[in-house]
């Protein structure tokens, strides 16, 4: 079973681990060019793993096959082309063994050994969220991402002791396999997912596992909220045709899941009221006041904030406050 926990982090842990486990397998192909494939080729620890022989280069007209389990036949799989097997537990070996023989009466022998790792890949987002969300800050649009891969052996090892080819959208980051780099980090382009997969190897250049995943691009988004002079800033969001009770209330506008750098960046802010650009005398360029003017009335607010340099950091909303 896979367990998806992502953790999106850059100062703060964020939760898309995609938690994923596999199987180191090693195989000994027998004389003759038999030898043995695995579907999945890297099954999780307690996964159903398909065995099949692979020995298309012979003529085994009139031969027969016999499947052992880490040195027990199974009788009951005598003459079959594949078996299905479970994998072991984190740390276990299996070892399998198949051996063809021929009508001329040699023996083929091919073996297989899975040894099951496990792989975390964690997903983490350099984007704003503000102080008092819950919830977890999610990659978007332009945003910095970070994944990382840990692997998961019998015995205990660094993440820094294995080898990694990283690959985005299916192109190789960093010209191919390397030592100790168990982490990439990219600026996400357009799209709502970026395929993103990750090749391990050991010290000797065997293939220990491979995983992927999806991340998931979430669209930026804005809303606003009222600031009470004693309270601060409420963690309720200022709905539609809000009604507000008062002389005056002051309004601030939280963006979401945009790059965190954006505000370094001296970002272009705008709000309109009633339609009309205005200038914000408020010292904090994400707040404004409104004062009733009149008994009863509405104000219709828009805020807008984006990068010049980064078309797809920004976003822009509005809603309607009645007195």
């Amino acid at each position: 079973m896979k367990r998806i926990i992502t953790l999106f982090v850059f100062g703060v842990f964020f939760v898309s681990l995609t938690h994923t486990t596999f199987a180191q397998f090693s195989s000994a192909p027998g004389v003759g060019g038999v030898s043995l494939e695995l579907s999945p080729r890297y099954p999780e620890p307690g996964e159903q793993v398909r065995i099949t022989i692979n020995d298309y280069t012979l003529n085994t007209n009139g031969a027969t096959n016999a499947w052992f389990i880490d040195g027990i036949e199974l009788t009951n799989a005598a003459n079959e082309r594949s078996i299905l097997i479970t994998a072991g537990e984190l740390g276990s070996t299996t070892e399998v063994v198949e051996v063809t023989t021929l009508a001329s009466g040699v023996e083929l022998q091919s073996k297989v050994v899975i040894e099951p790792v496990r792989v975390d890949m964690l997903v983490e987002a350099d984007t704003i969220t503000p102080a008092f969300y819950k919830g977890r800050s999610v990659p978007a649009e332009g945003s910095l991402v970070r994944v990382t891969a840990l692997p998961f052996e019998s015995t205990t090892k660094s993440p820094s002791s294995y080898a990694y080819t990283w690959k985005v959208r299916n192109k190789v980051i960093s010209g191919g396999s390397r030592f100790g780099k168990n982490s990439i980090s990219f600026t996400s382009d357009f799209g709502k997912n970026i395929p993103v997969s990750v090749e391990v190897y050991d010290d000797r250049g065997n293939i220990v596992t491979s995983e992927s995943t999806v991340v998931p691009l979430a669209d930026p988004e804005l809303y606003f909220y009222e600031v009470n002079p004693l309270r601060g800033v409420a963690e309720h969001i200022i709905g539609s045709n809000y009604t507000f009770i008062g002389d005056e209330i002051k309004v601030r506008a939280e963006p979401y899941f945009i790059d965190r750098a954006l505000l370094a960046q001296n970002p272009y802010i705008e709000w309109k009221l009633n339609n009309r650009t205005i200038q914000n005398p408020s010292t904090d360029p994400q707040e404004i006041t409104l004062r009733k003017e009149g008994d009863r009335g509405s104000f219709q607010i828009e805020f807008h904030i984006r990068n010049l340099q980064q078309l797809l950091q920004g976003v822009k909303d509005s809603i309607t406050i009645s007195f």
